[in-house]
């Protein structure tokens, strides 16, 4: 959970506040915490797509000192997830029609995979959670909030674990490392962002035959599914796409 914070104007340091209202010095929080912390607001969609990442402004908003941010950005740059170009900072990474063939594609190859070994190995609490989140992803299309953001950001999150929920019962760690260094781009909220009612539809449709697929143990019909599903979510990217184009 991120905390926002006011800056402490006698020492000139960030004050960042527990959720016990304890407060907790900018150096004794790691690189790892901040790494975490700016990985969410970017795929969460608080930080956009070729938005610049000053490194002040991200350390007041996290209540730290600038080291730790920076080196938080060098970890999320290894990822993929931003870009650092000298003289100019940091930019959350942008994705063009070609990355979108080539990340929807090897994520179809790989949740595909995933979803056919979770067939045989998912628990029956896993199939309960993926259960509630797509009932959640359903209330949600139902009735829509106030702010278009704050509804593209929990339909991130609701999706993302459903398939999270996917790649862990695969039993593979490997193949979960994988699947984060491709799937979880900030493109995700953008998608979400552009998504209407028949496109929701759709994307709940194939969450539930997926979970289905699951419940009876059906590896070869999840492994189907789970390509349909993210080929319809990449056709539908690229064609927005175009449609920004000048």
């Amino acid at each position: 959970m991120v905390v926002y914070n006011q800056r402490d104007r006698h020492d000139g340091r960030a004050d960042a506040r527990a959720p016990g209202g304890a407060a907790r010095s900018s150096e004794r929080v790691s690189s790892a915490e901040v790494y975490q912390q700016l990985r969410q607001l970017i795929l969460g969609g608080v930080y956009r797509p070729g938005e610049r990442l000053v490194e002040e402004n991200v350390a007041q908003r996290l209540g730290v000192s600038r080291t730790p941010v920076r080196q938080a950005l060098t970890m999320l740059e290894a990822e993929g997830l931003v870009e650092i170009v000298r003289h100019r900072g940091a930019t959350v990474c942008a994705f063009g029609i070609d990355d979108v063939w080539n990340l929807y594609d090897l994520r179809a190859v790989l949740e595909a995979h995933a979803a056919a070994r979770a067939a045989t190995r998912i628990t029956d609490a896993e199939l309960e959670r993926m259960q509630e989140l797509a009932s959640q992803m359903e209330r949600l299309s139902e009735e829509p909030r106030a702010s278009r953001d704050e509804e593209a950001r929990l339909l991130v999150q609701y999706n993302q674990e459903f398939h999270q929920i996917v790649i862990q019962a695969s039993r593979n760690p490997h193949l979960d490392k994988l699947v984060r260094r491709t799937v979880e781009v900030p493109l995700v909220f953008k998608s979400f962002f552009w998504y209407g009612p028949h496109e929701r539809a759709i994307s709940n449709y194939y969450h539930r035959q997926i979970l289905r697929a699951l419940r009876e143990r059906d590896a070869t019909r999840a492994e189907i599914v789970m390509r349909e599903h993210i080929y319809g979510g990449r056709d539908f990217v690229i064609q927005k796409l175009k449609e920004e184009m000048p």
